[in-house]
């Protein structure tokens, strides 16, 4: 696309979604024709390209991408620095008097992915002190939907919310642990934050969720290669949502690659 092609598309987009009201990043797009830093026209180049993909892209597909301008570490935008810091320097996110330990970028992306979703079940595998499903619980009833939140854990958390149950038990052994029918209603959003038995965690859910559900692995630079196995074991029944790891530009989140929506 030539810049004065995506200048109308970005003001396009200003006037007809956005009551004529730019972003800061709009703003700097439509003032293109002035642009003289090479580094951001490459990137510009980068995300017209990434609309051209399309929102849902296969995994191995985004393996592939030219890694100039990225940081190596995560295929991000977002140097890693600023993803280290994005937790909080001084103290940790927090939702009610509890550490959170959300990053910046996800403290917003999760909220959006709730409203859009609406599950009617989150499963939560690694629950920390409880915060994090404590925060989803509260989401929902903010978007006025109902949702039944499991969260397991290896140890026992001391957060009680009505519409958590918190199990204890180890996330290796999650289908001797969880009850059948934790997943039997949708729509379904697993939370992968366990860190230990992830493909057995993935392949267990694989069994039950339907089109349209999703899976978010957090912290997933050290998962890539369960993902790699997982995604590969099942070819095009999963794709990566761009919508949400790029909202902020490419992979701007913990869950690098990994929010997965099942397709059909």
């Amino acid at each position: 696309m030539t810049i004065d092609a995506m200048m109308r598309r970005t003001q396009d987009r200003v006037d007809r979604d956005q009551q004529g009201i730019p972003t800061y990043y709009d703003r700097r797009v439509l003032r293109q024709a002035k642009e003289q830093d090479p580094e951001w026209r490459a990137r510009l180049a980068r995300h017209d390209a990434a609309l051209d993909a399309g929102r849902f892209v296969p995994w191995p597909q985004r393996q592939s991408v030219d890694l100039t301008g990225l940081d190596p570490h995560r295929r991000s935008e977002i140097p890693d620095d600023v993803l280290i810091m994005s937790q909080g320097t001084a103290r940790p996110t927090q939702w009610r008097g509890h550490n959170l330990f959300k990053s910046a970028f996800d403290f917003a992306l999760v909220p959006m992915l709730l409203a859009e979703l609406r599950p009617a079940v989150i499963l939560e595998v690694g629950s920390g002190n409880g915060a994090s499903a404590l925060w989803m619980a509260d989401l929902a009833e903010l978007h006025g939907f109902a949702c039944r939140i499991v969260s397991l854990d290896v140890n026992p958390v001391p957060v009680v919310h009505p519409s958590v149950e918190f199990i204890t038990g180890d996330a290796r052994r999650v289908g001797e642990i969880l009850p059948a029918h934790v997943l039997a209603r949708g729509p379904r959003l697993v939370v992968e934050d366990a860190h230990v038995g992830v493909r057995g965690v993935l392949e267990f859910v694989h069994e039950q969720l339907q089109e349209g559900d999703y899976i978010m692995v957090e912290d997933s630079v050290g998962k890539a290669s369960d993902l790699r196995e997982f995604t590969a074991a099942h070819t095009g029944a999963y794709t990566v949502d761009t919508h949400y790891t790029d909202f902020f530009g490419r992979n701007a989140t913990s869950c690098v690659d990994s929010i997965l929506r099942r397709m059909a």
